[in-house]
């Protein structure tokens, strides 16, 4: 039976680096394209074996740090609101939050629309963001191994394995593209937001193939990938701020007589409501729940000479659409929350 490959960090000067031993007979390091120094070794290998490889090594890793210092990828993490935009094969989309009762995926690619192409994900996705990064990934997977079925044999036709396996991975953490001789060619899942030709070259590149495009114009694409760090927008970040209007702090009733209440039955302003009694008061979560709405949905609007235009949430003098909550939200009593009116 094959032992587990185990991992462990062992520091080595200046630095720190991964020891990997698997079944493999002889050592290898390899740099990841975060600039992660891993070294890979059988079992058995010894920390003092492990350090003595890094030191002898040590002039080609400093290289090629400096190499992936140069070149290595943004990561900027995306807000999880409508309007943000995510590239699929080189052309960007931009999410929408639908109602759940629209579509019954998790995540839907619309490439054609009079606006362009969007991802639409569901609102109860959108509201767990491990779920909707999960989602994400999963899609662009999905989307890259779709482009690899139809376009990869053309390539590996130019190589002495023509029948070579090659596939999109959510797993890979080191490399953007790993070529075994028996498993074939495994690129990682974040490499579907490349245009096609970039793709090409790293599979070129890869399998030692001929060049299909400009190297600084390569190196630039894959500094621009988004890696998965997926975060709320800023304003649902939790807060302990107090209600502006009645000073309630935060997971309390509003006052009686608060002008930012709302009914909790209707969603109506509670002063005006008609109920009788104080049963209706909603808690004051931090935020207004309109204003939740207009983040979690994307509504959002600016100023034209024309009037006021619908815009993303990053746009230049973007404001809350509450209008447009109105138009298409309606109050949920069980969640006491706007929710999209199917």
């Amino acid at each position: 039976m094959t032992a587990p490959a185990t991992e462990r960090r062992i520091a080595a000067n200046s630095f720190t680096f991964i020891l990997c031993t698997t079944s493999r007979t002889t050592f290898g390091i390899t740099i990841s394209h975060t600039g992660e120094v891993v070294v890979r070794g059988p079992h058995g290998t010894t920390d003092e074996q492990a350090v003595d490889l890094v030191h002898r090594r040590r002039e080609w890793i400093y290289r090629q740090l400096k190499h992936f210092k140069e070149t290595a990828p943004d990561d900027h993490a995306k807000e999880l609101i409508g309007g943000t935009g995510f590239a699929v094969l080189g052309h960007g989309h931009r999410l929408r939050i639908v109602a759940d009762a629209d579509q019954e995926q998790p995540l839907v690619q619309h490439r054609w629309s009079e606006r362009g192409p969007w991802l639409h994900m569901r609102s109860t996705t959108a509201r767990n963001v491990e779920a909707a990064r999960e989602e994400l990934v999963a899609f662009y997977a999905r989307t890259g191994q779709e482009w690899l079925d139809a376009h990869a044999p053309s390539i590996t036709q130019q190589t002495t394995t023509p029948e070579l396996p090659v596939k999109m991975s959510t797993r890979m953490r080191t490399n953007w593209a790993y070529h075994h001789q028996t498993r074939g060619l495994t690129l990682h899942w974040a490499t579907a937001q490349l245009s096609t030709v970039y793709i090409r070259e790293l599979i070129h590149r890869t399998l030692g193939l001929h060049s299909v495009t400009h190297n600084h114009l390569y190196e630039r694409s894959l500094q621009t990938l988004w890696l998965g760090d997926l975060q709320p927008h800023r304003a649902l970040a939790p807060t302990i701020q107090p209600c502006r209007a009645c000073s309630a702090a935060v997971n309390t009733l509003h006052a009686e007589n608060c002008s930012s209440a709302l009914c909790a039955r209707t969603g109506r302003q509670h002063s005006d409501c008609g109920h009788p009694d104080a049963t209706c008061n909603t808690v004051w979560s931090g935020q207004h729940p309109h204003l939740t709405a207009c983040i979690e949905y994307g509504f959002f609007c600016r100023e034209t000479p024309d009037g006021y235009e619908p815009c993303d949430a990053h746009a230049p003098r973007a404001l809350p659409d509450y209008l447009r909550v109105y138009r298409e939200c309606r109050w949920s009593a069980a969640e006491q929350r706007m929710v999209l009116d199917a």
